[in-house]
C-alpha cells in the first residue's frame, strides 16, 4: 500500500456520520503506510474497508488530484482495484 493523499469532498452528512463510528472502532497507534506528510494530530485506523473514490488525475508526486468519495465497496471487490 502507498499513500496518494486525503479525500475531504462527496460525503452526505448521514455518510460521514456512519463511516466515522465505523472507523471509530478502527483506530490503532501508527499508519500502515509510509507517511511523510505535515499534517499533524492524524488518527489512524487499520486499513480494512474499501471505497470507490473518483478523482481527475494524478499529481507529479503521485497523489490524486481532485478526489472524491463515492461510497464504500465490498470487500471482496478488491481484486478489480486498479490504477489507469
Amino acid at each position: 500500500m502507498v499513500y496518494v493523499g486525503s479525500v475531504g469532498t462527496g460525503f452526505k452528512a448521514d455518510q460521514a456520520m456512519q463511516l466515522r463510528a465505523t472507523m471509530d472502532k478502527m483506530k490503532v497507534s501508527a499508519p500502515a503506510v509510509r507517511y511523510t506528510g505535515r499534517r499533524k494530530n492524524l488518527i489512524w485506523i487499520k486499513p480494512t474497508l474499501v471505497a470507490e473514490i473518483e478523482y481527475r488525475s494524478w499529481t507529479h508526486d503521485g497523489k490524486l488530484r481532485h478526489p472524491s468519495y463515492k461510497g464504500l465497496r465490498d470487500p471482496a471487490d478488491n481484486s478489480a482495484i486498479y490504477e489507469f
